[in-house]
């Protein structure tokens, strides 16, 4: 799978150009970066948070447990696909300035 397959596929799903705020185009740039880092940040936050709360309540695992727990290699490949695919999510914005600039070269 390629790497930033999901920037790809968001790209064609776009719907015209991105909006702009500041004079300096860089500066939306970066402020749309990190619009998309905190809705990640926050929707893990509330889904682990959930978690813990359920498995807690239901004295399946305590939350000391969590702190403790030490990846096996199927696990560290796993997180690390889901790592590309986020960072892809990410820096989307820069991924369709690069996919535009490519299409205009090409024209």
């Amino acid at each position: 799978m390629d790497k930033l397959e999901a920037v790809h596929r968001s790209i064609a799903e776009s719907a015209g150009p991105r909006p702009a705020f500041f004079n300096d185009p860089d500066v939306d740039r970066v402020l749309a970066i990190t619009m998309a880092v905190s809705a990640e940040v926050a929707v893990m936050a509330e889904r682990l948070d959930t978690l813990e709360r359920v498995l807690e309540e239901k004295q399946l695992v305590a939350r000391e447990e969590l702190t403790g727990y030490a990846p096996d290699q199927d696990v560290v490949a796993e997180r690390m696909r889901w790592h590309e695919a986020f960072v892809s999510r990410v820096l989307r914005v820069v991924e369709q300035e690069l996919e535009v600039l490519k299409k205009q070269r090409a024209d």
